[in-house]
């Protein structure tokens, strides 16, 4: 190899380790800073009155209230708690007090995220008295309540 050819040879590997260095000393970025994230809020679910079934005659212990929920939140609700509220009717000769309320026990009845018009039985809670009347037969009587739970 004659004197040109190894300086150009030279210069080719000088090259080559002046570039690799360029590639290798890129610039490197950091930084600090903050994010944010934002809780939601709670909605209020929704009670209705739900499609009853005709369960109650004088003297019974065990009927059942019925209910449609709605759950607007983005995550599921677990109703641990039924409050009763005021009974009415609108049937002539048939007053509300002829049937009570009682607060249910143990209640666990999961409704999802988002549900709408979620079908609910409370079982077991209402009573007709047994005084009741035949002004009362066929009779729907509406029960305020308040339902109460916690995220699933």
């Amino acid at each position: 190899m004659n004197r040109k050819q190894r300086i150009l040879a030279g210069l080719g590997v000088a090259a080559l380790v002046v570039g690799s260095g360029v590639a290798y000393a890129s610039w490197t970025a950091s930084g600090t800073g903050s994010g944010a994230a934002k809780a939601a809020t709670a909605q209020a679910l929704v009670v209705t009155a739900g499609t009853t079934t005709a369960d109650l005659y004088p003297g019974f212990t065990q009927g059942d209230v019925f209910l449609r929920v709605t759950n607007p939140n983005p995550y599921g609700v677990n109703i641990t708690s039924l409050t009763p509220g005021a009974i009415t009717t609108s049937a002539p000769g048939c007053v509300s007090t002829n049937i009570t309320i009682a607060a249910p026990t143990g209640l666990n009845i999961p409704v999802a995220a988002n549900a709408t018009n979620f079908a609910v039985t409370v079982p077991n809670i209402v009573t007709m008295i047994a005084a009741a009347p035949d002004a009362c037969q066929g009779v729907t009587f509406t029960i305020a309540v308040t339902v109460a739970g916690t995220q699933v």
